[in-house]
């Protein structure tokens, strides 16, 4: 579909991606964060999760703003251990989330 300027556009039945939310910023890292101390493989395993970066989320100071954005940016974050959770408990907890604000 071109446009008065001649460029084009998607067609219309073709939503926007929306890639992030703005409102939710990404937490802000400091480099001592589990996460940044160890190999990426146990934050991301090929199968189920790997319990010990789950535990090591525990203690993690940012833990809590390292939740809300990969929960505010699913596609984003739909991969691998973020805030302590893993792909399927934060997908449980975002349509938990829907499921009560209806």
């Amino acid at each position: 579909m071109a446009q008065k300027d001649g460029k084009t556009s998607p067609p219309a039945r073709f939503p926007a991606l929306v890639l992030a939310d703005p409102a939710v910023p990404y937490p802000e890292m400091t480099g001592a964060e589990p996460c940044r101390q160890t190999d990426s493989e146990e934050w991301f395993p090929d199968h189920g999760h790997n319990v010990t970066a789950v535990e090591m989320c525990l203690s993690c100071p940012v833990k809590a703003a390292c939740l809300a954005w990969a929960l505010a940016n699913p596609s984003l974050a739909s991969d691998g251990i973020w805030g302590g959770l893993t792909r399927a408990q934060r997908v449980a907890l975002r349509r938990s989330e829907i499921g009560q604000a209806a």
